[in-house]
């Protein structure tokens, strides 16, 4: 730094209706001039507006025009300041920096501003709406979903929202102007319209239990640990993270009921596995028949045939909560016993309990989905479950997601009540059920029809 520092405290004066702040600042030839700015109707505001530029004076030598800050710096100090420390999920940060990403790669990113008008942000959030197309109208860029763009409008409207407050950088924010849009639905006249959901038949689920039990890869490696996460997402529609996260301890075999308390996924930060509240915050209560409970007991009763069998060699799992840059972290750590200290880089396992905090206390994790020598399955094993169904059952229309879906249609078309369908699968709301599967299954339609024309007959 080779200014001169503005040790002065500068001063306030009242002019006319405004406030007004003064201060001194270093001059081209060295002296110390003071110079006069106007602030607001209230001298409380103008004096915290003195103050501030005091300290930007003395750190960057000069005072920021403010319609110089571009649109990219002003939204790392959005990210920074407001986002990083709120309580928001991982995967909330995550959405908000990959929309960053796609700010920094377009011109707007680079803009001032001052440079920064309605105009220039619609045309930016019509290029997402609708893509980009060449002069000969080739596409070269796809439109995005409507999911999202609602992330787009929410990193924006926020950035510029900061900009007004707390920064006063603008009077208002351009944002308020930006028009939404709705793309056309394309239709097809001669075809099939009608919107699908991916389900599977009872056979076909069938066959994909059969072949992960019986069939090994090039590797001589077997798919038996895949087929219990599939039996419960077919049978409770559980989301995928949330039966990587499922623990003995939520389970009521007896009963027949499970509690969903925690759903599993990597930290983009952290780069670990950890734990977190399932999708909506909250947890739920999810029943299930004799067929599951038979299959729960069973796996069961193998994983302890299995921990004896590798005995010190069996995989042991923990769960830490940390805190880092004040927000919790519920992470996975591995007790792994290996003869040559060496651990393979599989991604089956947290953090090596090595490197867990020695002051925290350390929670046993018994998941009910894991492999023979206790490896944990994580939501990437349920991946590589889609690819080898999807390479190995080309016709079977195969997906973990699928089975959730799957798992609805049918509670739908055994005639389950609609609030009871939304309370099992942890909807948030019951549209999201009506949305998803009232048109998705011809049985129930052909049940009302059947119906009404026996009415109609007496």
């Amino acid at each position: 730094m080779n200014h001169k520092i503005s040790y002065q405290e500068g001063s306030v004066r009242k002019r006319g209706r405004k406030y007004y702040y003064r201060f001194r600042m270093e001059e081209p030839d060295g002296t110390m001039k003071m110079h006069e700015f106007v602030g607001t109707e209230s001298k409380r505001e103008t004096e915290n507006i003195l103050k501030k530029a005091i300290d930007e004076y003395n750190e960057l030598g000069k005072l920021l025009d403010p319609g110089d800050i571009t649109v990219e710096e002003l939204m790392d100090e959005w990210f920074r300041t407001e986002i990083e420390p709120s309580s928001r999920a991982t995967t909330t940060l995550d959405s908000y920096r990959n929309v960053m990403d796609h700010v920094r790669a377009h011109r707007i990113g680079k803009l001032k501003l001052k440079e920064v008008t309605v105009e220039v942000l619609q045309a930016y959030v019509d290029e997402k709406y609708f893509g980009e197309y060449d002069e000969n109208g080739k596409e070269i860029k796809h439109s995005y979903s409507e999911s999202s763009m609602k992330e787009e409008f929410v990193v924006l409207n926020g950035i510029f929202k900061f900009a007004v407050y707390p920064k006063e950088y603008l009077k208002s924010s351009p944002m308020q102007h930006v028009k939404k849009r709705k793309k056309p639905k394309e239709s097809d006249l001669f075809g099939d319209d009608a919107e699908k959901v991916e389900t599977i038949t009872h056979d076909e689920f069938l066959k994909v239990v059969e072949f992960l039990s019986t069939h090994k890869n090039s590797y001589g490696d077997g798919y038996e640990y895949m087929v219990l996460p599939v039996q419960i997402s077919y049978y409770t529609g559980l989301r995928a993270g949330e039966i990587a996260g499922l623990c003995w301890d939520d389970i009521d075999i007896p009963g027949r009921r499970l509690i969903v308390r925690r759903s599993m996924f990597k930290d983009s930060g952290t780069k670990c596995w950890e734990l977190k509240v399932p999708k909506n915050g909250k947890q739920r209560v999810v029943d299930f028949g004799e067929t599951l409970a038979g299959i729960l007991t069973e796996a069961k009763e193998q994983q302890e045939r299995d921990r004896k069998l590798y005995g010190e060699l069996y995989q042991k799992h923990y769960c830490q909560i940390q805190s880092i840059k004040g927000r919790q972290h519920n992470m996975i750590f591995t007790d792994i016993h290996t003869k040559n200290g060496v651990i393979g880089s599989r991604v089956g396992h947290g953090r090596l309990i090595e490197e867990a905090d020695k002051k925290i206390r350390l929670l046993p994790l018994e998941f009910v989905c894991r492999k023979s020598d206790g490896e944990m399955v994580t939501i990437q094993t349920l991946k590589n479950c889609n690819k080898v169904v999807q390479k190995n059952l080309n016709t079977i229309p195969f997906h973990m997601h699928g089975l959730r879906h799957t798992y609805g249609s049918n509670m739908i078309a055994s005639g389950a009540n609609y609030k009871d369908v939304q309370e099992l699968m942890g909807h948030s709301d019951i549209s999201i059920t009506l949305n998803t599967y009232a048109h998705s299954n011809e049985r129930t339609r052909k049940r009302s029809v059947d119906l009404m024309e026996k009415e109609l007959a007496h």
